[in-house]
């Protein structure tokens, strides 16, 4: 029999391993969550996950999680997929170690969108302002919190008065956005905490208003929802950014394939370690950031198209460091010529590989700009 406060699945709801590697990268990124039962509503944070349960940051004492969490009915929210996840749950323990307090509560089988919302609110606005006025004439300043075709959220920049701003109230709604139209309508106040308001374009938009809000909308949200689904990619990526750098070391091999990759390093072997990337901006960057080459040797045919791509990649080329040009093409001298383009410091035909002086210029060069 299942608990009274547990229902079904709903559409798009996480269940069984989706919910559970949803519910440790939370945690992961100490996720904000919300506690909520019919009358209060608590924040708090993820913080670990042991099987169906769920261990979070307590933001109230013992006696306020007996007496307003543990005899209501209780939900868990979270911010997920652009939208607001969430489901019913019980609290099992109150915990304190190390001066930390925790509750432990039951993770439900499944749990699914709960926003209340009919869209999703893009946060990431730029500088889109705007002003609210009341029947009584007031007029306040805002910056501008969130934003919908429904409704938006705003800071107020100016005391509010006593009255024309409660919940219910309708007002005046002016936005500028961001290297965008200005666009006014009118709205009703839903909730207010302090200087922040939530409202809601009543009657909604319409006509030109509707279309220059949903064109200027449309690219932001995309972008939200690459970003959404690069989280963990990007999240990677900055905490690899964050590490200490290794020092210089080896030869960076651009373009050129696996078989001339395997040529240098059997050249090379015993003096420099050769890695190879693709003449692409995402590995070459990541190349030379986290690893920094002593070399940089550039695989070069001489075609146009290469050139482009070449000069972009090598905007983000370590200061100093000596680039080594190897012709590929069947013909050099167009190759010669971007090398020359490029300034390369050396220019090398294929045979050069093979010869007993190779691994002696590698080892020069390193010398004469590294000293080493």
């Amino acid at each position: 029999m299942k608990p009274e406060n547990e229902q079904e699945p709903r559409d798009g709801a996480l269940q069984g391993q989706p919910l559970e590697a949803a519910l440790d990268e939370l945690c992961d990124r100490r996720e904000q969550l919300l506690l909520v039962t019919p009358y209060l509503t608590f924040e708090s944070r993820f913080m670990e996950r042991a099987g169906a349960d769920l261990r979070v940051r307590a933001t109230m004492s013992r006696s306020v999680v007996r007496s307003a969490l543990a005899q209501q009915p209780l939900r868990l929210r979270f911010p997920w997929s652009l939208g607001l996840f969430g489901g019913p749950t019980r609290i099992l323990d109150y915990e304190e170690a190390g001066g930390t307090k925790s509750l432990r509560i039951a993770v439900p089988p499944s749990l699914g969108p709960e926003d209340r919302r009919r869209a999703f609110r893009l946060a990431l606005l730029g500088r889109t302002s705007g002003a609210l006025g009341s029947r009584e004439l007031a007029l306040v300043r805002t910056t501008v919190e969130n934003l919908c075709g429904h409704g938006l959220g705003v800071f107020c920049l100016d005391p509010l008065p006593a009255n024309g701003f409660q919940a219910g109230r309708p007002v005046d709604v002016s936005l500028s956005l961001d290297q965008g139209p200005q666009i006014k309508a009118t709205g009703r106040v839903c909730h207010g905490s302090g200087q922040f308001l939530g409202l809601v374009f009543t009657p909604p938009l319409a006509g030109a208003a509707k279309d220059q809000l949903a064109a200027w909308l449309a690219p932001r949200l995309e972008e939200a929802q690459q970003q959404w689904e690069d989280r963990i990619s990007l999240r990677l990526q900055a905490e690899r950014a964050a590490r200490p750098k290794a020092p210089p070391e080896g030869v960076l091999l651009v373009g050129g394939g696996p078989d001339l990759h395997a040529r240098l390093g059997a050249a090379l072997d015993g003096v420099q370690p050769v890695r190879w990337v693709m003449p692409a901006m995402a590995p070459f960057s990541e190349a030379v950031i986290f690893q920094p080459p002593l070399v940089l040797l550039l695989a070069l045919s001489g075609g146009t198209e290469e050139s482009h791509r070449l000069r972009a990649l090598l905007e983000y080329a370590p200061p100093h460091c000596p680039i080594v040009a190897l012709g590929i093409g069947a013909e050099l001298e167009p190759a010669r010529n971007l090398a020359a383009e490029l300034k390369a410091t050396l220019f090398l035909v294929p045979k050069t590989i093979q010869s007993q002086y190779f691994p002696k210029l590698i080892q020069g060069l390193v010398r004469k700009h590294w000293g080493q």
